[in-house]
C-alpha cells in the first residue's frame, strides 16, 4: 500500500463520519480514487471505503498508482482514474478479508482476461458489469474469449476493440461496443443497444453497413463513402463523415437525438433522415444552405448549428414552439448576407442562448429579439453600443471587442452570475453598481485591453451571495478600492488587476476570502498584516513594485499559495517571517518568485534553512542555487521568466553586501541536510 505524502486532514474525517453513511458513501465516490487506501485507516468509515474500492476496479498486473502531490493545495488533484486499479492476487485477498465481490470490473487486455479465467472464475460470475479492453497492438487475438463468454453466457457491459488489422467476429456478448480503427465481419449482432464504429485507413470505399433491430445508439466515424441501413429502432444517432453517406431508411419515429456532419449536401432531406419525433438536433453541414426544410421538426427541445453559415431566416416568432436552447458556434457569415438589416429573431420559449460566431461584431445586437422566457445567454464575437439585456436572465456571458453600457444600465434583479469580456469595455456610468441584484453570485468585468468606468462615489453595498468578483484593466486608484467596499461582503475569489493604489491596506478584504488576486496594481507598500484573512489559500501580487516591502504577517495556517511573479524583489523573507515562528514550523507554503532576477540569493537560502515547510520557485540565474535545486524537493529553478526591472549593477551590489553571511544559516538541499524536508508522513496501522 502507497504510503502518504501529505497529511491527512484526520478531523474533517471524523466529522464527515458523523453523517448518514449513504451521504458518506456519495461524498467518497467524488474523491481521487489513488486516495482510498489511505483511509482505510480511519475505522469509523472503514467499511464504505471498502465498498467504494470494490465498486468499481481495474484488474491489471501492472500499473501505477497515482501519489499524493507534495506542492500546497495539489495533494490527489492529478489522479484522473475512474476506477481502483489493483492486481488479481490482491484482488482475491481483498475478497476472501472483506466477503465482498466488486460490483463492475474492468480488464484491458486478453492477458489479464486468461489470468482471471484461468485463477479466478468465479469473479466474472459475481460481477454485475464487465467491461473490457483489446487492443490488437498488445496482445493476442481475442476472439477465443469471446466464445468463451458465449458458452458461459456471460455478458460485457461494454467492450472495446482498436487496432486489429483484420475483421473480428463478435458473437452476442455485449450490450456495448466500441471499434476504433477496427472492422467486424458482421454488425447486426443481437443484443447491442450502443455501437460506436471507426473503421480507420482499413475501411473500404463503398462499404455497407447493417445492424440489428436491438441498435439504439449509433455513432459512426468515416473518411470514405459508405453506405448504412438505419434500424427503426435507433434514438440516438451521430455520424461524422468526410466523404458522402448514402442512408437507407424508413420513418424513424424513435430517434429523438440526431448529430449529422455531412461534407456536401445542401439540403437536409439529401439525407433521406425522417425522424417527426425529433427532440435534439446537431448540424455540421459547411455547404448546407436550405434552412427551411429544418421547420420539420417542430417538436424539438435542442438545436446547435457548428461551423456552418449562421442560419439567418430561420426562425420566427411562431417556429419551434418547443425549442428551450439553441446553439450556435464556429458558425460564420456569409459575404452575400446583410448582417446590418437581419434581426436577430429567436423562439419565443427559448431559455438558452449560446453563440460564438466569428465576425458577429457585424451584426446590430441591439435590435436581438430576446424572449422573456431567456435565462441563459452566452455570446461571443461582437459589438454593441447599447448593453441592453433580458430581464429574465440568470446567466450572462457575453464576450467581443466593443461593449458599450449606457448611464440607464443595470444588472436585471434575477441575474446570478454576471460576465462581461471584451477589448474595450466601457460604462458611461457606475450606478449600476450600487444595484446589484440580490441574487448574484459572480460579477467578472474584464477589459482585455481598456476599461472605462466613471469614479466610484459611494460606497459599494456587496449581495450576500456574491462570491466572486474579477475587475480587470480599469486602472483604479486606491481611493477606488476603499469605495469598492469589499471588507463588507462574503467574497471568496477576488481578481483585480490593473491600477495605481500605491499603498496596500490588508484590512480592506473580507475574512472571507479565500483566493485573491492583485495583479499591476502600482502596489509599493503594504500596510497591515494579513493574519486575519483565515480562509486565504491563494494569494498574488504578481507585477508590483515590492523592492523595499516591509515584512508583512502572513495567514499561513491556510494560506498555500504565494505568487510574487515580477515584483522587483529583492528579499524573501519579509513575506514569510509567519513562517518563522514556532507555532508554525509544521506548515507549507509554496512561494513562485520567478522573473525576479535581482533576488538576493543568501536571503532565499536563509528563509529556506529557517523554515522546512517552504518551498519556492526561482529562475535559473545563479549557479548555487541551481546547484542546490537538483538536491532539494522545496527549491526549483525555472526557466528565464523575464524581469522588467532587473538591473545588473544592482545585483552586483547585493553580492558584496552580504559576503558576511553565515554559511550554517544557508540552506544546502537534502544532501547536507539531515531534516532538511517536513513531509507530512503520516504513520499508519490497521
Amino acid at each position: 500500500m502507497t504510503t502518504a505524502t501529505i497529511k491527512i486532514d484526520t478531523a474533517l474525517f471524523i466529522r464527515l463520519a458523523k453523517l448518514p453513511s449513504e451521504i458518506v458513501a456519495y461524498i467518497i465516490g467524488f474523491l481521487p480514487k489513488c486516495m482510498l487506501p489511505e483511509l482505510l485507516y480511519f475505522p469509523p468509515i472503514k467499511e464504505i471505503v471498502v465498498s467504494t474500492i470494490f465498486s468499481d476496479v481495474n484488474i491489471a498486473e501492472e500499473y501505477l498508482r497515482d501519489k499524493a502531490s507534495d506542492v500546497p493545495g495539489v495533494g490527489y488533484g492529478i489522479c484522473y482514474c475512474d476506477y481502483f486499479k489493483v492486481t488479481l492476487d490482491d484482488l482475491k485477498r481483498g475478497i476472501d478479508q472483506w466477503n465482498i465481490y466488486p460490483r463492475c470490473i474492468y480488464i484491458d487486455n486478453v492477458e489479464d482476461f486468461q489470468n482471471v479465467c484461468d485463477d479466478f472464475p468465479e469473479l466474472l460470475f459475481k460481477a454485475q458489469s464487465i467491461n473490457g479492453s483489446f487492443a490488437g497492438d498488445e496482445g493476442p487475438n481475442p476472439e477465443p474469449f469471446f466464445k468463451f463468454f458465449l458458452d458461459l453466457n456471460i455478458k460485457f457491459d461494454s467492450l472495446s476493440l482498436s487496432n486489429f488489422s483484420d475483421p473480428l467476429t463478435v458473437p452476442p456478448i455485449a450490450t456495448s461496443i466500441e471499434l476504433l480503427n477496427a472492422s467486424l465481419t458482421n454488425y447486426v449482432i443481437p443484443g447491442v443497444k450502443k455501437l460506436d464504429v471507426d473503421a480507420g485507413s482499413d475501411e473500404m470505399e463503398n462499404q455497407t453497413y447493417a445492424f440489428s433491430s436491438d441498435l439504439e445508439n449509433l455513432l459512426l466515424y468515416t473518411k470514405r463513402s459508405i453506405e448504412v441501413t438505419l434500424p427503426q429502432t435507433l434514438r440516438k444517432l451521430e455520424v461524422y463523415a468526410f466523404s458522402s453517406v448514402h442512408f437507407i431508411s424508413e420513418e424513424m419515429v424513435n430517434l429523438e437525438y440526431l448529430t449529422i456532419q455531412l461534407p456536401n449536401i445542401r439540403t437536409f432531406n439529401e439525407t433521406g433522415i425522417i425522424a417527426p419525433n425529433l427532440k435534439e438536433l446537431n448540424v455540421r453541414c459547411d455547404q448546407l444552405s436550405n434552412l427551411e426544410e429544418l421547420r420539420q421538426f417542430q417538436h424539438l427541445k435542442e438545436l446547435e448549428f457548428g461551423f456552418c453559415n449562421y442560419p439567418f431566416g430561420l426562425f420566427d416568432e411562431d417556429s419551434f414552439p418547443e425549442l428551450e436552447s439553441f446553439m450556435c458556434w464556429g458558425c460564420h457569415i456569409s459575404d452575400s448576407e446583410d448582417c446590418h438589416n437581419s434581426s436577430l429573431i429567436f423562439p419565443r420559449n427559448l431559455k438558452q442562448l449560446a453563440i460564438e460566431c466569428p465576425g458577429f461584431e457585424n451584426v446590430d445586437f441591439t435590435t436581438a429579439m430576446l424572449p422573456l422566457t431567456l435565462t441563459i445567454l452566452h455570446v461571443s464575437g461582437l459589438s454593441f453600443n447599447d448593453g441592453y439585456l433580458g430581464e429574465n436572465l440568470r446567466y450572462v456571458n457575453v464576450q467581443g471587442s466593443s461593449l458599450v453600457f449606457k448611464k440607464r444600465f443595470i444588472i436585471f434583479p434575477m441575474v446570478e452570475k454576471f460576465i462581461l469580456k471584451a477589448d474595450h469595455l466601457t460604462f458611461e456610468s457606475s450606478d449600476f453598481m450600487y444595484h446589484l441584484p440580490a441574487s448574484l453570485m459572480h460579477l467578472n468585468l474584464f477589459a482585455c485591453e481598456q476599461g472605462k468606468m466613471n469614479p466610484l462615489t459611494q460606497k459599494v453595498k456587496w449581495p450576500s451571495m456574491l462570491s466572486g468578483f474579477v475587475f480587470q484593466n480599469f486602472k483604479i486608484n486606491y481611493e477606488t478600492l476603499k469605495l469598492l467596499n469589499m471588507k463588507e461582503s462574503r467574497i471568496e475569489e477576488i481578481d483585480i488587476c490593473g491600477g495605481d493604489i500605491k499603498t496596500l491596506d490588508a484590512d480592506l478584504f473580507p475574512v472571507s476570502v479565500k483566493d485573491l488576486s492583485l495583479v499591476q496594481m502600482g502596489i509599493e507598500e503594504v500596510l497591515g498584516s494579513f493574519e486575519d484573512l483565515e480562509n486565504l489559500q491563494k494569494l498574488s501580487l504578481q507585477g508590483n513594485q515590492l523592492k523595499k516591502i516591509s515584512p508583512v504577517r502572513m495567514p499561513v495556517s491556510s494560506l498555500s499559495f504565494l505568487d510574487l511573479k515580477q515584483c522587483n524583489l529583492r528579499l524573501i523573507s519579509p513575506f514569510v517571517v509567519s513562517m518563522f515562528e514556532e507555532k508554525n514550523k509544521n506548515v507549507k507554503l509554496r512561494v513562485n518568485a520567478t522573473g525576479n532576477l535581482n533576488l538576493n540569493v543568501f536571503d532565499v537560502r536563509r528563509a529556506l534553512k529557517a523554515s522546512k515547510g517552504l518551498s519556492l520557485n526561482v529562475n535559473n540565474f545563479d549557479k548555487n542555487l541551481i546547484e542546490v535545486s537538483k538536491r532539494s524537493t522545496r527549491l526549483c529553478c525555472e526557466y528565464e521568466l523575464p524581469d522588467p526591472y532587473f538591473k545588473e549593477s544592482e545585483m552586483e551590489e547585493e553580492v558584496v553586501s552580504v559576503s558576511d553571511y553565515d554559511s550554517d544559516d544557508l540552506y544546502n538541499g537534502s544532501g547536507f541536510d539531515s531534516d532538511e524536508e517536513y513531509m507530512g508522513i503520516i504513520v499508519l496501522s490497521k
